[in-house]
């Protein structure tokens, strides 16, 4: 137990410390490359990574399923049976490079029609695309396979160590390159070969840490065409905007999307860091049989996640507007002030935030079969919608698609997860998550209404934040409080104790 709690706490520090790297590199970047190369040519790279992305297609889910079934046998210690997982998964992708190369080749030849880039040549363009594949080829599949096993064994912070050198080395080299007047496709080339360093670190880790054996025995791995599936959903749901906008808008309206969804998605990763590894402590649970600990402990987790989720994507939807204006002053190749796309973006993210733990659940409890319709039904509402809306108004089209399907999603997983996991009442799992919505809307509310507000510099936007964020906590917390109650409790008395406990070491 006190290894478990030890590996949690090393994965949420980590995790916090990762995404605040990568936030403020992530702030970094966008700006450089929008300063330097123009909206234009930042929008291709960006729909250029998006297109890219459907690399994961290949992964088919069996990240997911791997974990939930290594859960047991690391409970266990059943080093037999881990490597016979390890392998198969292994295995897995032993094909899935040179398919990914073909898909690399033909996007590259045909990218330059598909998105009508007007910024650079066809040639250009070709090289750019094989210039970003080369860091997603390594991004995506390179170590996959120890990522799946970190994770599982709680050892999620080997990842964000990781992650944290080669961000913060990417960002000084984007950033060197860009200023010193080298073209894009020898930045992205540059950047890419960064990413190339991670596998070989993971590599080395799992040699030096784990008794992984080569083994005949071929791991069968549950649910694997239901995962496959799911992931080709979740592809779906995560880059339907980006695909849309590329094909039925411009170029200057994927670069604002990227910029808003780049802040708003740094903000439910700083989020979910603080209660990074959860599906880990989940799986183990189920695993070893502890129900009353699991439901302990899912309480505890939602509590964190919706004090956490109300005060920073509230403080996101009031001044995210006025950030946006001072981050992208000078910019005149697009339209950055977009209010209402922001907030309704906002709203989704704080939605997909405040699910995750019932989305957990489900992988934690290998139950990705049964939750299937929540997976397809998520992506299809998104497509579908973002679909028909973008004709009428392409952000608002797309950020709309994505708010309907962050409620079903939501409104399912909750429901599942009460019903077949946690046996908690329907009634009361859908009581919090309305409550809570209700409050996050009316906050957004107050961000639409207050987009006019201008804030000369940097030091004052950081104020107003400062300000905003122990407010809206303060109207999180008591809605935590209000919402669960006894973990409210719970976690108050573990703060007491552990401070008393290091006090109590430090006198002796």
């Amino acid at each position: 137990m006190s290894g478990r709690l030890q590996r949690a706490k090393m994965n949420a520090v980590s995790t916090l410390m990762h995404q605040l790297v990568a936030t403020l590199c992530g702030m970094v970047i966008p700006r450089v490359m929008v300063d330097t190369f123009g909206s234009a040519a930042y929008g291709a790279t960006t729909s250029i990574s998006q297109f890219l992305a459907y690399i994961v297609l290949l992964e088919g889910g069996i990240g997911s399923v791997a974990r939930g079934a290594l859960y047991r046998p690391l409970a266990e210690c059943d080093n037999e049976k881990i490597s016979s997982v390890y392998y198969a998964v292994r295995r897995f992708f032993s094909g899935i490079g040179a398919a990914f190369a073909l898909y690399a080749v033909i996007l590259a030849c045909g990218f330059f029609n598909i998105a009508d880039v007007e910024t650079f040549t066809w040639e250009y363009t070709f090289f750019l695309v094989l210039a970003i594949a080369l860091g997603k080829f390594s991004e995506y599949m390179g170590g996959i396979t120890n990522v799946t096993l970190f994770y599982a064994d709680q050892r999620q912070y080997v990842v964000n160590v990781a992650y944290i050198v080669t961000n913060i080395l990417n960002t000084l080299l984007v950033v060197i390159l860009a200023k010193s007047g080298v073209g894009i496709l020898w930045v992205k080339l540059v950047s890419s070969l960064v990413f190339v360093l991670r596998p070989f670190f993971f590599t080395l880790y799992v040699k030096r840490h784990y008794a992984i054996r080569k083994t005949q025995e071929r791991a069968k791995l549950p649910n694997k065409f239901t995962g496959i599936a799911q992931h080709v959903a979740y592809v779906v749901q995560n880059n339907t905007d980006v695909l849309i906008l590329t094909l039925f808008a411009n170029l200057e309206i994927v670069a604002v999307y990227a910029v808003y969804h780049l802040i708003v998605f740094s903000m439910r990763n700083i989020a979910t860091s603080f209660v990074g590894g959860m599906e880990a402590v989940f799986g183990d649970m189920i695993a070893k049989g502890e129900e009353e600990k699991l439901c302990r402990n899912y309480r505890r987790y939602k509590l964190i996640l919706t004090v956490l989720t109300v005060a920073l994507f509230s403080t996101a939807a009031i001044l995210i507007v006025p950030f946006v204006r001072l981050y992208m002053a000078g910019i005149r190749d697009a339209n950055y002030i977009q209010p209402l796309f922001a907030c309704i973006l906002v709203l989704a993210e704080a939605l997909n935030c405040l699910v995750l733990p019932c989305q957990y659940l489900t992988i934690a409890a290998n139950r990705l079969r049964e939750s299937r319709v929540g997976a397809y039904g998520e992506a299809a509402i998104n497509f579908t919608v973002s679909l028909v809306l973008v004709f009428w108004n392409p952000l608002l089209g797309v950020a709309i698609g994505t708010l309907c399907a962050a409620l079903f999603k939501c409104a399912y997983y909750t429901v599942f997860a009460g019903r077949y996991i946690l046996r908690i009442k329907t009634r009361r799992m859908l009581r919090d998550l309305l409550l809570t919505l209700a409050v996050l809307a009316a906050l957004a509310a107050v961000g639409v209404l207050l987009h006019g507000v201008v804030i000369p510099h940097y030091a004052g936007w950081a104020l107003c934040g400062v300000v905003m964020v122990l407010l809206t906590g303060g109207i999180g917390f008591l809605l935590g409080r209000a919402l669960y109650p006894e973990a409210t409790k719970g976690l108050w008395n573990s703060l007491i104790k552990m401070s008393f406990h290091k006090r109590k070491k430090g006198e002796v």
